[in-house]
């Protein structure tokens, strides 16, 4: 969660650390981006945001997390600032940006404005801050050129050596992780517990026409693959996810029970794949009457 202190850096980390302030936050970085104070560990909760979580500020992301105190699951960064100046240094932009990155690659966040929001956004009832001139567009690009990946995680840790495939492709590092469909998919947010920003569904049929997660390998190697969807009533008991080596072979495949194990990475196997792209597809092909889910494929 981004914040601006409304005061200088010192005044901001100085009245933070103390106790009468009633408020925290984990980090505050300087104006000039050359110095970053962190006050409450990651692990801990900071009390910087005043409202429970409300899933229509953030897209309708995480909807399981609905009334909870935002401070339970999120990490808060003060800036040296007000929310109504005009500009931000490129030195503190670059700054947060690089810890951002440090911050979604330890805790599995998903690099979008869905998952890296405003304290304005969160509670827009009495808060503006950092403020309309805060530069939210570049602000991510940083945050996802430091990483050097895409989307980070939705749910749990992620290695920081893995690669996520999320279902929304303004999630991921299209250079190295991409969703390709083909047939009649839907995109919907309606069953909460999804990674990322939502997923895609599509009913079973006797035809492939798969939902596709791209990956790109610099050198072959061995694999584990899990795969992350919503559970319910509906899902195919039997949805089958097909690995292939950049050459088009499979490599392995497993069928999946989507009507349980929601909200999770499921292990669908460890196999070997070759130096370029490689893709694990969710086919329809399997017993009419359902859907399957194509939310994200883990590689790692």
């Amino acid at each position: 969660v981004i914040h601006s202190c409304e005061g200088n850096y010192a005044g901001c980390w100085g009245w933070l650390k103390n106790p009468a302030a009633g408020a925290s936050a984990h980090y505050v970085v300087n104006e000039s981006g050359s110095e970053v104070t962190q006050l409450v560990r990651e692990s801990n909760r900071a009390w910087h945001v005043s409202a429970a979580y409300n899933c229509n500020y953030a897209g309708g992301s995480q909807c399981n997390k609905q009334g909870v105190s935002t401070n339970n699951f999120s990490v808060g960064i003060e800036h040296a600032g007000f929310a109504s100046q005009t500009s931000w240094s490129n030195g503190i932009i670059e700054k947060s940006a690089k810890l951002t990155c440090n911050i979604t690659q330890r805790q599995g966040v998903v690099r979008d404005r869905n998952h890296i929001v405003s304290h304005g956004q969160l509670q827009p009832y009495n808060r503006t801050d950092p403020g309309k001139n805060w530069p939210w567009s570049h602000y991510i690009d940083r945050v996802r050129a430091h990483c050097g990946a895409g989307g980070g995680g939705g749910g749990g840790g992620t290695p920081t050596s893995a690669i996520i495939i999320d279902s929304n492709n303004a999630n991921n590092n299209q250079s190295v992780a991409r969703l390709e469909l083909a047939g009649a998919w839907q995109a919907t947010t309606g069953t909460p517990g999804y990674y990322g920003s939502g997923y895609y569904f599509a009913n079973t049929a006797g035809t492939s026409a798969p939902a596709t997660f791209w990956f790109h390998l610099p050198a072959a190697g061995s694999k584990t693959i899990e795969a992350w969807w919503t559970a319910g009533a509906n899902r195919a008991s039997a949805a089958p996810f097909i690995a292939f080596n950049a050459a088009g072979n499979e490599v392995g495949r497993r069928s999946v029970n989507q009507r349980g194990s929601g909200s999770q990475w499921v292990t669908l196997g460890t196999y070997n794949f070759s130096a370029g792209w490689n893709k694990v597809q969710l086919s329809r092909w399997t017993t009419s009457g359902d859907v399957v889910v194509a939310d994200a494929v883990r590689v790692r």
